[in-house]
């Protein structure tokens, strides 16, 4: 349960919107202790995150309370005002590299949390994340941030999504995603970020971390009945020792599991070391694809 200040911080609604929201449209109705003090259930945090979105879209509140949480969900899919949120987008991008440009760990908290909760998971990813890490990473190579500042944003994106995930997961009832890396494959950020597309669209997301065996993710596989088990490869040193973990990891893993795999390092696969059962993903849109695809197929 959360309080009304957690939420306000978590959907960028301000307490007294929120309280005008619940008090003339019953938007949510979130219980109340001996004090009268509201607590917030997770799914009244995701109805108010999609709430703010739709009304910074044009449409009003007083006819969106009215809405099911499926209309809600078929009208943020309709095209939106793409400029401005383009330039939302960049705008979040850009105050957490200038945060990070003058070591303000804080200000790269708040500006990721911002853009969490006013702008769509997709766009999120695919907007801000994907070329704020990408700038990130031109920008220590060129010698113009240091490791530090570096650590700084994927520190903010670590925290910041994993509260976002823990949201989703309380209330989702989806297929299980298991979403991990394998052994010596340290680079965490682009399956993380696989992770809060697949919570988004309703699956159940058990993500590890980075650099897990081989035969334990097969069996975590197993005991859990995951759906999906997704892998993520950026760099590798010696892609035998890679692929001979991916080959373990299919050998093993139960045929009813699917295991689907991607990031720049598959690229770099020789032909004949990506297992036939392997599913690869060129990017982060055709992993969403792929995501919608199986909650279908699941339903």
């Amino acid at each position: 349960m959360y309080s009304i200040k957690a939420v306000s911080q978590a959907t960028g609604l301000s307490i007294e919107t929120l309280r005008a929201w619940e008090r003339r449209y019953g938007i949510v109705e979130p219980q109340r202790d001996a004090n009268s003090r509201r607590s917030y259930r997770p799914e009244d945090v995701i109805r108010l995150r999609k709430l703010r979105e739709a009304t910074e879209r044009g449409h009003p509140i007083s006819k969106l309370s009215r809405l099911s949480d499926e209309e809600l969900n078929r009208l943020l899919q309709e095209p939106g005002l793409k400029g401005a949120k383009a330039n939302a987008s960049q705008g979040f991008a850009d105050q957490i590299l200038a945060a990070a440009t003058h070591y303000k760990p804080d200000e790269c908290d708040q500006s990721l949390s911002m853009a969490l909760a006013l702008l769509p998971i997709s766009e999120v990813v695919n907007e801000v994340l994907s070329p704020l890490m990408r700038e990130v990473g031109d920008r220590w190579h060129a010698g113009r941030f240091t490791i530090a500042q570096e650590r700084l944003v994927t520190a903010a994106i670590r925290k910041q999504v994993a509260s976002v995930l823990d949201t989703y997961n309380r209330i989702s009832t989806g297929p299980l995603m298991v979403l991990t890396t394998v052994s010596d494959e340290r680079h965490e950020l682009g399956i993380l970020m696989c992770a809060l597309i697949a919570a988004s669209r309703g699956l159940r997301c058990l993500y590890l971390g980075p650099d897990l065996p081989a035969a334990d993710i097969a069996l975590l596989g197993e005991k859990t009945n995951a759906a999906v088990v997704t892998l993520s490869f950026v760099m590798s040193e010696d892609n035998t020792h890679t692929t001979g973990q991916l080959a373990e990891v299919a050998r093993m893993l139960p045929t009813s599991t699917e295991l689907w795999i991607g990031g720049a390092g598959v690229r770099q696969f020789a032909t004949g070391q990506v297992p036939a059962r392997c599913r690869a993903m060129a990017d982060l849109m055709e992993f969403e694809r792929q995501v919608e695809a199986l909650v279908a197929r699941r339903a």
